[in-house]
């Protein structure tokens, strides 16, 4: 009965043991792993205006009169002065000079509205941000001749929870993957659950869900490969945590030190 049970105990130290280990194949991405829900190709879908959504309106004047009465949403110019080299002014300012960072952003309201100086109301809910572009610019045209305005999303970032962090980050584009919001938000710890990502998007009619499996490159170009601005990614945590850790050669090398030692006791006592 003894030998039984130094047995059992060995082994039972041997799996609990190993079974913190944490595998290539749990942390690989890119992987043949087929996905267990219909894989259709998807393209990225332009972001349409949301309630809540900060949007950054700047308008362009042919007249100096209309410039003036939208004052707070005319681009400022940086001047540079003359080129010493080429003795040739440089104050006649081109676009990319231009600083719009003092331009203080526009709240969409819960109704879907904005309401903008001398146009009044705007429903913008449901809109890319060419087509509210297009649609206010029309209404400045129809206020003064040649005015029309650039329509750019400030709240442009998404939220990281989980494994990878917790985070707010701002995104370069409207449309980004997966992959590149990871590589934002830095790296996946080793006991992320990558087969378990959710990602949890707003939209016009509530918020939805998406869980997927990070480590299948089947997500590629399907409706789990690409974020929009505030998604909210998470990373479960994976069951390995809760008994141990161990991803490197030492932390093995240690492990199977222990292993060892716990196992020479039980022969002793036993």
């Amino acid at each position: 009965m003894r030998k039984e049970l130094k047995i059992l105990l060995t082994l039972a130290c041997v799996i609990c043991s190993f079974s913190a280990c944490v595998t290539n194949k749990q942390t690989d991405l890119l992987q043949d792993i087929k996905l267990k829900y219909p894989q259709v190709t998807f393209k990225p879908e332009e972001y349409r205006i949301i309630p809540g959504d900060q949007l950054s309106v700047t308008v362009y004047a042919w007249d100096e009169a209309t410039s003036r009465i939208f004052a707070g949403y005319t681009p400022q110019l940086t001047y540079q002065g003359r080129n010493e080299a080429t003795g040739v002014s440089t104050s006649d300012q081109i676009r990319h000079l231009e600083n719009t960072d003092y331009v203080t952003p526009i709240t969409v309201y819960s109704d879907g509205t904005i309401t903008f100086p001398y146009i009044g109301k705007v429903y913008v809910q449901g809109l890319t941000l060419l087509q509210a572009k297009k649609l206010i610019s029309q209404k400045l045209g129809d206020f003064a001749e040649g005015t029309t305005a650039d329509v750019t999303l400030s709240n442009r970032y998404f939220s990281i929870l989980g494994e990878a962090g917790a985070n707010r980050i701002t995104m370069p584009n409207t449309s980004m993957n997966i992959f590149q919001a990871l590589t934002l938000a830095g790296n996946i710890g080793p006991y992320g659950d990558r087969s378990k990502v959710t990602i949890i998007r707003q939209n016009a009619t509530g918020t939805t869900t998406k869980t997927f499996d990070l480590r299948s490159k089947d997500i590629i170009d399907t409706e789990f490969y690409y974020i929009q601005p505030n998604d909210v990614i998470y990373i479960p945590q994976t069951s390995n945590k809760f008994l141990g850790s161990t991803t490197s050669f030492a932390g093995i090398f240690g492990l199977a030190t222990s292993l060892i030692g716990v196992v020479i006791v039980i022969i002793r006592i036993f």
